[in-house]
């Protein structure tokens, strides 16, 4: 039975760890149940997050991802053995991500469980509890462990551990390097990164009704559905095309109506979006202009785009904005924290001459916008199944 251990009893029991070929038939058919079971439940249709995860995991996109990953020399390769999962805390839905990443690649998993993320857990253990008709004995590939705050238990962990998913951000990446490893371990580190919208102005001001209304749908659901915390989030709009301040108006307008009636603001986030305008704007001398629609709404204009522009961060609705007239020419200041750009109006050969130039700035994913949270199986500059497999 898969549950949530105490992590005293994990490092104490060596797990012996099972390895499966990648895409293994009976994972696929225990995760595409999984997929079915959580999609029924009322906690998924009540949480986004989860019901958004359900889908990913469904049949036809993991036979859409092995046909995409499967290689005759992934064949031939099995998982590495025992995965440790260092999820993040800000992202709830984040842990279950990783887990797929391991079970997908064939291992035996132990993920650590932020506080926040307990809730999705329990319903996703609870799902998983109530297959049976799989012939896989699923509990020997999935140890969930409550967080805790102490080093010398991730230095245990991550001593008998054969690989290491680390997200987080640089600062729990670099703590994480400390720790003793095995030789060979292997460690797909995520560190801070930067993402940003690109909009054509002239398409955006001509979308009819269904068009511009799920245009702000998905953009909501890459930003305020995950307070911008994900590092696929934008925080920076850069508007192109010959009708910039029309475009902004019926934009920003419109998202404003939907987040009046779906987003909830807490009184620590709305102090802390305020005091992080406050603050960006005492420091920067490129910002020209801040608009506030209520602190639900915070848009920052940027007059130039500063070599520092991955400092220019937002959650919880504050956004940066720059305004470039010329459509094809974004010339971004180099950084190797740029990780997504979210594009609406670009046709799909312009995208791949705008994603040809962007390699020079270190961004490895563009798409359109709303699939910012879409996540696959070379994520990050990482190609996972060769990663996680040998």
């Amino acid at each position: 039975m898969i549950k949530i251990h105490n992590i005293n009893s994990i490092i104490s029991n060596k797990i012996k760890p099972k390895k499966l070929k990648p895409f293994d038939d009976k994972m696929i058919n225990f995760l595409s149940e999984l997929s079915t079971r959580v999609t029924k439940s009322t906690e998924a249709k009540k949480n986004p997050e989860i019901m958004s995860f359900a889908f990913w995991i469904r049949r036809n996109n993991l036979i859409k991802l092995k046909k995409k990953y499967e290689i005759k020399k992934l064949n031939k390769r099995k998982g590495v053995g025992l995965l440790f999962h260092i999820p993040p805390s800000n992202i709830v839905s984040n842990f279950a991500y990783s887990l797929i990443f391991g079970l997908l690649s064939g291992n035996t998993n132990i993920i650590r469980l932020p506080e926040k993320s307990e809730l999705m857990a329990k319903v996703l253990i609870k799902s998983m509890n109530n297959i049976k008709k799989i012939r896989l004995d699923i509990s020997k590939y999935i140890y969930f462990i409550k967080n805790y705050t102490d080093d010398d238990r991730s230095n245990r962990l991550s001593s008998i551990s054969d690989a290491r998913l680390i997200w987080g951000g640089d600062k729990t990446v670099n703590l994480f390097k400390k720790f003793k490893t095995k030789k060979g371990c292997r460690n797909l580190y995520f560190t801070d990164k930067y993402s940003l919208s690109i909009f054509d102005s002239n398409k955006v001001t001509v979308a009819n009704k269904v068009d511009l209304e799920h245009l702000i749908r998905n953009f909501y659901n890459d930003t305020y559905l995950v307070d911008q915390n994900a590092c696929s989030s934008p925080n920076l709009i850069i508007w192109t095309g010959s009708e910039v301040e029309k475009a902004k108006k019926i934009f920003w307008s419109k998202l404003l109506e939907v987040v009046k009636k779906k987003y909830k603001l807490s009184f620590f986030s709305a102090v802390d979006k305020y005091t992080s305008s406050a603050i960006f704007s005492a420091k920067n001398n490129s910002i020209s202009n801040i608009i506030n629609n209520e602190n639900l709404l915070i848009r920052i204009k940027l007059d130039k785009l500063n070599y520092n522009l991955e400092n220019f961060r937002g959650k919880w609705g504050l956004f940066y904005e720059f305004s470039n007239k010329n459509k094809f020419k974004v010339n971004l200041p180099f950084s190797k924290k740029y990780q997504t750009i979210t594009s609406y109006g670009y046709s799909k050969k312009q995208l791949e001459k705008l994603k040809k130039k962007s390699y020079l700035s270190s961004v490895n994913r563009i798409v359109q916008v709303g699939l910012s949270m879409e996540i696959d199986l070379f994520w990050d500059g990482y190609n996972i199944l060769y990663k996680l497999t040998k």
